[in-house]
């Protein structure tokens, strides 16, 4: 069973998911695999030949459904679902009778299954309050529900935290230490663990999975962006993060910091790493209205694009100004130098592990002058830089496929 998978109109989620199942064929090659994820499997069946089964996660938060309904399906599958994590086991299989089909599919998968992986990524997190809460506590529960069962859990690369209150620390704690195994993918991450009592000996520092995807190349983007095969292109990928005024200053700085490059001679490229409507996360929103503010009419991809697809944009930049830190990832793994613009610590934990920290910014602290701080030298002389990634870039993508070794271990 693999849960906690998202969505694949978010390149990197789709990615991490894409490299996770590669990594359990290898180390089972005769398995079965099930996902649970928050795709409709009535729309979604399957993902790369693994069939979807939906998860409560999924049916808890379905948008299609009024807010009012949304609540009560968290109230009463919370309780039921936390009653029966409690309960001894012939009891809890009972009390998971009661659930609506899409939620006891995935209770039923988790405890029956030889073993349990939760996608890599970075949901293991929580905000202060109610709903901070039930965040932690609905992405935990496929976890308790398989331990319930003593079905061994292993916890993919990841980061996790911040956690604010107490009681979401001890939850974790609770959960990752009945575990097989908890890779973290930053140290920041490490120092999160720590603070939910977690061990040191059970703390495995890894490697984000994203530095393991590498799609066969499907797409001239050349040819269906209309530019030359000597034109340098620079890619930008935005997102919805900051509060209204921030978020506008932010867009408005990212535009001038474009404006600014074509005048150069290259062409921008606002790249959309994430399409989906799914809570309004939809990259090409941000991006439209950056375009607007641009003087130079920089380039836009304005449809959905498949994932594997996608990746290939990134091969053909000479720089990557990057806010979807997969975007970073994507073009890191193209030897592209990027300039990546932080809005979690996975950001900086990674650029870091990398050497390459001299390369973010903050997001709230984003502004023209910073970004083409950073930006001009790169696009003047990307060696040094380069330089930095032959010699740190090899060995990092080669822990990234350690995973199927610890997944046989973990069973």
């Amino acid at each position: 069973m693999v849960i906690n998978a998202y969505v694949r109109e978010n390149a990197g989620d789709a990615a991490l998911l894409s490299v996770c199942l590669r990594h359990v064929r290898e180390a089972f090659p005769d398995g079965e695999i099930l996902i649970a994820g928050m795709e409709d499997a009535a729309v979604h069946p399957t993902f790369e030949g693994a069939r979807n089964i939906g998860s409560i996660r999924r049916y808890v938060a379905d948008g299609t459904v009024s807010l009012p309904r949304r609540l009560l399906r968290k109230a009463v599958i919370g309780a039921a679902s936390g009653l029966a994590t409690l309960l001894p086991r012939p009891l809890a299989r009972v009390v998971l009778r009661t659930l609506p089909a899409e939620a006891r599919r995935e209770a039923d998968a988790v405890m029956s299954a030889d073993l349990v992986v939760s996608n890599g990524g970075g949901y293991v997190l929580a905000r202060p309050g109610l709903d901070g809460h039930q965040n932690v506590f609905f992405v935990l529960l496929p976890a308790m529900l398989a331990q319930k069962a003593n079905v061994p859990v292993v916890w993919a690369p990841e980061s996790f935290g911040p956690f604010p209150s107490g009681l979401q620390r001890k939850l974790v704690g609770r959960v990752l230490r009945r575990s097989a195994a908890v890779l973290a993918r930053e140290n920041v991450s490490v120092t999160e663990l720590r603070s939910c009592g977690i061990p040191d000996q059970q703390i495995e520092r890894a490697v984000d999975s994203g530095f393991a995807f590498a799609p066969e190349k499907r797409t001239d983007w050349r040819a269906r962006l209309g530019v030359g095969p000597a034109d340098r292109l620079v890619g930008i990928t935005a997102r919805r993060w900051l509060a209204p005024a921030a978020q506008e200053r932010y867009e408005r700085e990212l535009a001038r910091t474009i404006d600014a490059v074509q005048a150069t001679g290259a062409r921008a490229v606002l790249i959309p790493q994430v399409s989906t409507d799914y809570l309004g996360d939809d990259d090409r929103i941000v991006e439209r209205r950056i375009r607007d503010y641009c003087t130079s009419g920089p380039l836009m991809i304005d449809e959905v694009v498949d994932y594997r697809d996608l990746k290939g944009i990134y091969d053909e930049c000479s720089l990557l100004i990057g806010t979807r830190f997969h975007s970073v990832i994507f073009s890191l793994t193209s030897y592209v130098p990027c300039v990546a613009i932080e809005y979690e610590h996975k950001t900086g934990g990674i650029m870091a592990d990398l050497r390459l920290g001299d390369w973010v910014v903050p997001i709230a602290e984003v502004t023209h002058d910073k970004l083409w701080a950073l930006v001009e030298p790169l696009l003047k002389d990307p060696a040094p830089y380069r330089a930095i990634l032959d010699a740190n870039l090899p060995g990092y993508i080669a822990r990234a496929e350690s995973l199927p070794a610890r997944l046989r271990e973990a069973v």
